[in-house]
């Protein structure tokens, strides 16, 4: 973390005030995700029971998700088709993954944090 103040690093000694809206952003990284990266997202995500929620947090419209409903085969079959049709609209991310896992309706706030130490930014 750098301090707009002194240009530098921060230091135990200084206080810093962070945004809690940017915190993903500087923590995890943000790259974007392809195919390459389904079978880390569903280990990381295998504690989501509700990937209809999910997809709606990361963006997907209603319309998307009543499709996989419809034609996948069980409920880790639609998980995984969300998935894919997320990484396919080229702004998946590891950090907009965490910030649909921490968001209310998911509240999987320790999924979060582990994906922010498994993924950081570098």
């Amino acid at each position: 973390v750098q301090c707009h103040q002194n240009n530098g690093p921060v230091t135990p000694d200084m206080s810093c005030w962070i945004d809690q809206s940017t915190v993903t952003n500087i923590l995890v990284d943000d790259k974007p995700l392809t195919v390459r990266d389904l079978v880390p997202v569903l280990e990381a995500t295998i504690e989501v029971t509700d990937w209809c929620i999910l997809g709606l947090k990361l963006g997907l419209p209603d319309h998307q998700l009543d499709t996989i409903r419809r034609d996948g085969y069980d409920e880790a079959d639609r998980k995984r088709k969300m998935t894919l049709k997320w990484m396919d609209t080229g702004v998946a991310s590891w950090s907009s993954l965490v910030e649909a896992l921490k968001s209310p309706l998911i509240n999987k706030n320790g999924v979060a944090e582990q994906i922010t130490k498994d993924h950081p930014r570098i």
